[in-house]
């Protein structure tokens, strides 16, 4: 009976194992800071963005003045030596109902693949408001790609 059941566990260790390459590891979970979230800051068109150095932190700031009169505000400071920024934009939304950060369901990174998961939006009250939705997340710098999957803005 106990040789049967070693065997049964052997053969399932061994099924189990046949999908994986030897030595491949599983994604690791990244940690991440939230630099900004929706404010002023005008960006009507949903989509994602990756920050890598300071001239392409600061054009973008420059290019999007965040009050009406066209005042520029400096770029919050980031290391990008040590550091990058990944950006969501998803456009105009109704302000004050949902707390933007909570979309971000998992930052993980395997190799040199950094993988942002996103949520859907979570149900909300009826705003009375609305504001150009985005959110800014500061993670380890790698110079591999980056991928947005799940509820990506578009």
């Amino acid at each position: 009976m106990m040789s049967k059941l070693l065997a049964i566990l052997a053969t399932a260790m061994l099924l189990a194992s046949c999908d994986r390459e030897e030595g491949a590891s599983a994604p690791e979970q990244i940690s991440y800071e939230t630099v900004l979230t929706s404010t002023l800051l005008q960006v009507d068109e949903p989509h994602t963005q990756v920050f890598r150095s300071w001239q392409r932190w600061e054009n973008f700031w420059a290019a999007h003045p965040e009050c009406s009169n066209g005042c520029v505000f400096a770029p919050p400071y980031v290391d990008f030596d040590s550091s990058m920024v990944v950006a969501i934009f998803w456009g105009l939304e109704g302000f004050g109902c949902v707390d933007y950060a909570e979309r971000v369901e998992a930052v993980t990174r395997h190799e040199d693949v950094t993988v942002i998961s996103l949520r859907e939006q979570p149900q909300q009250e009826v705003c009375h408001a609305e504001t150009y939705a985005y959110l800014f997340l500061k993670l380890d710098r790698t110079d591999g790609n980056v991928m947005f999957v799940g509820a990506v803005p578009q």
